[in-house]
């Protein structure tokens, strides 16, 4: 909220709900990832680290789930039988990177297709779906898996990326003022100002265990409030950037909203 504060000008512009700062930084979380995982072609590369550099920008993200398959029934045409496959996609799924499937004891990597290409695809003598030659198609609840037919197909090792908890800096109801017995002994507390505690003074955004019950100065709100962002610290400034374009067009302040906009971009 400090460094939202900061991009949006918080001395001359009006001020914002807690509600305002959770939703434009869940906006531009969502923004994010979707710039980093968007059509290759639409990519801006800048150095050949590029492609790690995506990595590294959503690792917390990316999650591994083994999967149970479960087999519809075989389709045959004049050449070929196949048979597909299904799996749902985890509860917290957002984003496909790579699937492997484990047939007969074997691990293998798994192709795309598509609506379209499915049909020609199975009559294909070069590259029809066979055990050893599996593709996935997305669906409304997951992925349906061409594979041959026969066999044991154990499971499915998918790896995506997970949808993102969803950001919250807590309400202004349970901010909390300072007084003799307004804390608890032993929670965990952030300051949301300059804030006196046991003697010890503790800056915007510092995180603290109380020692007794009193507040000297200062606004605090329990840790247990707030759900943090969950993206890698080096991207929370942009992230603080693009969520102040977003404020900040809601305002009309389009001017300061493209300032923000093209120092994100520089950065």
């Amino acid at each position: 909220m400090n460094r939202i504060d900061f991009y949006n000008d918080s001395t001359r512009v009006g001020r914002y709900y807690f509600a305002d700062y959770n939703k434009a930084v869940n906006s531009a979380i969502k923004d994010f990832i979707d710039d980093r995982m968007g059509d290759e072609p639409q990519r801006q590369p800048d150095n050949f680290q590029w492609i790690q550099q995506v990595r590294d920008d959503l690792y917390t993200l990316i999650k591994s789930s083994t999967l149970t398959p479960t087999s519809g029934t075989v389709v045959t045409n004049r050449y070929y039988s196949h048979t597909p496959s299904h799996i749902n996609f985890p509860v917290d799924y957002y984003d496909f990177i790579a699937l492997n499937v484990l047939i007969d004891s074997y691990t293998t990597y798994s192709r795309p297709t598509d609506y379209n290409e499915v049909g020609p695809l199975l009559e294909d003598s070069f590259r029809h779906p066979t055990n050893q030659k599996t593709y996935y198609n997305e669906d409304s609840t997951g992925l349906t898996i061409w594979r041959g037919v026969g066999g044991t197909f154990s499971s499915a090792s998918l790896q995506y990326i997970k949808t993102p908890n969803s950001f919250s800096i807590g309400a202004e109801t349970q901010q909390i003022l300072p007084g003799g017995a307004v804390l608890t002994n032993g929670l965990s507390y952030y300051a949301i100002d300059i804030s006196v505690q046991n003697g010890v003074t503790y800056q915007i955004g510092d995180q603290f265990t109380a020692v007794g019950t009193a507040l000297t100065s200062g606004v605090v709100i329990l840790v247990s409030n707030t759900t943090a962002l969950e993206l890698p610290e080096k991207v929370h400034d942009e992230i603080c950037k693009a969520a102040s374009r977003i404020m900040l067009l809601v305002t009309a302040n389009y001017a300061a909203s493209q300032a923000v906009e093209s120092e994100r971009k520089m950065s």
